[in-house]
């Protein structure tokens, strides 16, 4: 698929929805997310008082203590997001219309960084970065390639667009290094970052750089990431509309509790905040997770400006997919341990709300672990008669379906209000879903912590996993398919509403499974021609 893109576009696609009739319906989102927090705590104390029944064997409360960890979980997330919604719709005022002060043309340096990235996808974020309308501007092309062809074709970039060329012999710490060993060098006050197929617009400095300006407090500014090679491919549709979650009312509640945290590219920093830490922490994959929560400690204060200015691509194949969700957990999780580390060593280091935010984020990436647990115990309970719930089937429908119905209520009413309909949020959720092996994995291997290497994430390429990189799926997937059937069987002797509960949650599992096969799809790259007239620089 060839798609035409012109370079300096300055609207977004999408813009946060800000229309003169939203206040009813605001309040009614706001009202809604009450009663899924209240419906959801109902549940909670339903589910406490079923755990403390007699009646579990041995292997029985085994289970019963997974389900009710892994509910647990879920309850803590789900009143994260309901909380976030409230805050975002409350306490989110940031507009494009605000009153900015005059613009100071102060020095910034934009650094694109790259990793044998293929050089086509490279020039068209270097030709955005060089356009941008910002004199005080200074592009390096911060070069970790491993690839002496990619380097050879990354450098005659440079030249032919007048950027600097960074790279060097080692690659300690990996791209925070890289960027650390420049910024020792840098005298301008400002430092944006973008990754290689990140592009932004020509007045991304102009309505950032603004906000820096105003507030000496302020560490750095966040904008979304946005891609734009969503039609391309299935999962390239999920993983954008799985981004769109976050960085709508998500982000929009961290800010209001001044928790955003750096998502390494599409932002701008403040050259003496980084030097106030020691540069980029080294020691995660994710070193824009564990900066801005250095840079918090420090009483720096963060920055989410939720308009897209740059677009970007995401993986479009499984394999680039599950490698950036690897990359992603290992380092996310990593940090989280620092998380815990650091509340209780300073627990008064952050406000409660941003130490809040910080474990939210920070653990998101177990749901692997957490999902795996929802798929064993209804599966367990068809074909080995454990019983990980005891309680009477009324009683849980009469619990469970209010808070399954104002929290489906609030997650849909909310994205909908942003312009995401079922299909794409559907599309996200199972995406991640699938994702629940690479996520077990990672938890384990941060736990322990266990290295590896990682490459790029592939763009623009069509092929698709074989069969032997989607077992675990598979074998999931059979082992939920061989509780229906067992369930079904047994509902043909009797009617036994318990059986028809798990057979529910086991169909649905099979169903979330066997989506691997909808995004394990062979299909035509996405490649971009971008119409644009070679400046003078």
């Amino acid at each position: 698929m060839k798609r035409d893109i012109l370079i300096d576009a300055t609207a977004r696609v999408k813009e946060p929805f800000e229309t003169k009739p939203q206040k009813r319906g605001l309040s009614i989102l706001f009202i809604l997310a009450l009663l899924a927090i209240l419906a959801l705590s109902m549940y909670l104390v339903f589910r406490g008082m079923a755990f403390l029944e007699p009646g579990y064997s041995w292997l029985d409360r085994i289970f019963a203590t997974l389900l009710l960890v892994a509910e647990l979980y879920i309850f803590v997330h789900a009143i994260g997001y309901f909380l976030s919604t409230m805050k975002a719709t409350r306490g989110y005022t940031i507009t494009k219309e605000r009153v900015f002060t005059p613009v100071v043309m102060s020095p910034v340096a934009v650094l694109i960084t790259t990793f044998n990235e293929d050089p086509g996808i490279l020039e068209e974020t270097i030709i955005s970065a060089v356009t941008m309308d910002y004199p005080q501007k200074k592009v390096y092309i911060v070069d970790d390639s491993t690839n002496e062809d990619l380097r050879k074709g990354i450098q005659d970039l440079s030249q032919k667009y007048n950027c600097a060329y960074v790279h060097r012999d080692n690659r300690r710490g990996y791209k925070a290094g890289a960027i650390n060993d420049l910024l020792k060098t840098l005298s301008g006050k400002y430092v944006a970052v973008f990754d290689a197929d990140q592009k932004p617009v020509r007045d991304f400095l102009t309505r950032t750089i603004p906000f820096l300006e105003e507030d000496p407090e302020l560490a750095f500014i966040q904008t979304p990431q946005f891609y734009n090679n969503t039609e391309n491919s299935p999962v390239a549709f999920g993983a954008g509309h799985q981004q769109a979650v976050f960085y709508e009312y998500i982000c929009e509640g961290k800010n209001v509790s001044d928790a955003m945290f750096s998502c390494g590219s599409n932002v701008v920093y403040r050259a003496d905040a980084l030097h106030s830490i020691g540069g980029f922490d080294e020691k995660y994959v994710t070193e824009d997770f564990a900066t801005a929560l250095k840079l918090h400690l420090k009483h720096w204060k963060s920055l989410y400006y939720n308009y897209v200015y740059v677009y970007g691509l995401g993986p479009e194949n499984l394999s680039g997919y599950f490698t950036q969700q690897m990359r992603w957990a290992l380092g996310t999780l990593g940090v989280f341990k620092s998380v815990i580390f650091e509340f209780f060593k300073k627990p008064w280091a952050l406000k409660l709300g941003q130490w809040w935010e910080y474990f939210l984020s920070g653990s998101y990436y177990l749901v692997g672990w957490v999902n795996f647990i929802f798929i064993l115990c209804p599966a367990a309970f068809l074909l080995a008669n454990v019983r990980p719930l005891i309680a009477d089937p009324l009683f849980y429908a009469a619990a469970f379906l209010p808070y399954f119905i104002f929290s489906m209520g609030t997650f849909y009413l909310s994205m909908g209000r942003r312009g995401y309909n079922a299909r794409a949020l559907f599309a996200g959720q199972s995406l991640g879903f699938i994702s629940i092996w690479v996520l077990m994995n990672a938890a384990v291997m941060a736990l322990f912590n266990i290295k590896r290497p990682f490459g790029v994430t592939p763009k623009g390429e069509a092929g698709r996993l074989s069969i032997k990189y989607i077992m675990p799926q598979l074998i999931l997937m059979i082992l939920s398919l061989t509780a229906v059937v067992v369930g079904i069987y047994k509902l043909t002797s009797s009617l036994d509403w318990a059986v028809v509960v798990n057979v529910s949650w086991v169909t649905y599992h099979a169903v979330m499974l066997g989506m691997v096969f909808y995004f394990n799809r062979s299909f035509e790259p996405y490649h971009t021609e971008t119409i644009f007239i070679e400046p003078t620089v």
